[in-house]
């Protein structure tokens, strides 16, 4: 089995553009066949494939994600990264996840599905033919995402909403809510958490650190993430995670960082191509990814792995 892509676009209401990536299982031996057209038939042998799609922070671009899609297709899924090109707010435009900040006013919020990509991301893979078709299971739909990524996903956990949604994942995300959108100072926002959650940070985020003046005007410390985990997911069976990854910062899920874009700018050290860092990122993802949308087997589950040395802090419920 050898990874392959391939790419497509889809239309997003009140976008620029949106494109997306598919990373899928190849069959090595059809490389012949494929001299001329680089499109490579699939490897058949572990579909149908659970879905995962990877949400991206603003202006981070998806080839930043592809050292995680690889990791995942191994492990037997099918990966979706993308791009919407849309309005930033006061930072112009670039590129979005996509989302409709309208339902995240106070009145609204957590009513309604907030993901404006999701949806028509996942009619177009549904509609694509050879290599992929037939092979992608939609019962078995992940979403997670990066920064503003994650929450998004965090905000849409909710079946009827992503149809096929078995979990969700955030790395570096959170709800506390931007008091530009009426929300008071320093609140959190309870997402619907209809399906297991892993919540995903570094120990040393910059981002989230540098961010704090729009949630906040106080001196109380600020935690979102951790305060997230515990007042936003109103889940307590035993299956949604905290873990924090003792040499991580914001951009830890990033590699390679295109330090051209985006606010990587507000890490004091970039340590994204910290090997050991990002390995346990995919290792805890993985087992948390293969309780939900896998069969039971013998490989590492999430409670095998928060004790290890690069894990600084976890938490279950």
């Amino acid at each position: 089995m050898i990874v392959r892509s391939i790419h497509l676009g889809f239309e997003v209401p009140d976008t620029d553009a949106s494109m997306a990536t598919l990373y899928y299982a190849a069959d090595e031996g059809a490389l012949d066949a494929a001299r001329l057209t680089g499109l490579v038939a699939a490897d058949r042998s572990r579909s149908p494939w659970p879905l995962v799609i990877v949400l991206p922070g603003i202006n981070v671009t998806p080839d930043s994600y592809r050292w995680l899609a690889i990791r995942l297709v191994r492990a037997g899924y099918c990966v979706a990264t993308y791009a919407n090109i849309g309005s930033l707010g006061p930072a112009g435009r670039g590129i979005t996840p996509g989302v409709d900040m309208a339902a995240l006013g106070p009145d609204i919020i957590a009513s309604h599905c907030s993901a404006t990509a999701l949806g028509p991301l996942l009619d177009a893979i549904a509609d694509l033919d050879e290599p992929v078709q037939g092979l992608i299971d939609f019962d078995r739909v992940a979403i997670g995402g990066h920064s503003a990524g994650g929450t998004v996903a965090l905000h849409n956990t909710d079946p009827s909403w992503v149809s096929g949604l078995a979990c969700a994942f955030s790395f570096g995300g959170h709800t506390m809510t931007s008091m530009s959108l009426g929300h008071g100072e320093a609140s959190v926002m309870a997402v619907p958490s209809k399906v297991p959650i892993l919540l995903l940070a570094g120990a040393d985020d910059g981002v989230i650190a540098a961010s704090r003046d729009r949630y906040r005007n106080d001196d109380q410390a600020h935690d979102p993430v951790r305060r997230t985990f515990d007042e936003a997911i109103r889940r307590n069976q035993n299956d949604s995670w905290l873990v924090e990854i003792a040499d991580g910062n914001h951009f830890t899920i990033c590699d390679p960082i295109d330090e051209t874009s985006g606010r990587s700018f507000l890490e004091a050290e970039l340590r994204s191509t910290d090997r050991l860092a990002r390995d346990t990122l995919a290792s805890v993802l993985t087992a948390f990814l293969g309780e939900h949308c896998q069969e039971p087997s013998e490989q590492d589950r999430v409670e095998d792995l928060v004790n290890a040395t690069t894990i600084s802090r976890w938490a279950r419920r």
